[in-house]
């Protein structure tokens, strides 16, 4: 059971997180690879860092300014001042595709959070609360009877 402690502690952004060294051989991960090659394995990964680097560990996605804050963080804000929507479609898109292979999804609220960091989220907010507690108890010291 996780306990509400745990789940405040976790709210909070963390300084880092768990990345597998064999990510890439995952399903999802083939999937995105063959859509978008390594740009987008690298976008995505840098979303999962904006992740977790936010209080709730989701981003916002509900204005076309949201989109394009995000596109401009992933990489994929074009240079022209007439790009911007041009940027947020392809923004849209990329996300589209992370929310269909299952690497994102939608928290309910206008925002899209990654199932992997809430774990991590959690992870550390156990370690948060279990710190926040102390240290361990010092021992009992009794004397010996004679």
């Amino acid at each position: 059971m996780i306990t509400k402690d745990v789940r405040d502690k976790a709210q909070e952004p963390m300084a880092w997180f768990q990345h597998d060294s064999n990510s890439a051989q995952d399903q999802k991960c083939q999937r995105l690879l063959f859509r978008y090659g390594n740009a987008g394995y690298g976008a995505f990964w840098r979303i999962c860092e904006i992740l977790a680097n936010t209080t709730t560990h989701s981003l916002p996605v509900e204005t076309d300014e949201d989109w394009l804050i995000l596109a401009e963080q992933i990489g994929m804000r074009k240079a022209g001042a007439f790009d911007d929507m041009s940027s947020v479609e392809d923004c849209r898109d990329f996300i589209s595709c992370l929310l269909e292979i299952g690497l994102l999804n939608r928290d309910g609220k206008g925002r899209i959070e990654s199932a992997r960091m809430q774990k991590n989220a959690l992870y550390f907010g156990m370690q948060r609360a279990n710190g926040a507690k102390g240290g361990r108890p010092k021992k009992n010291k009794t004397e010996p009877t004679e």
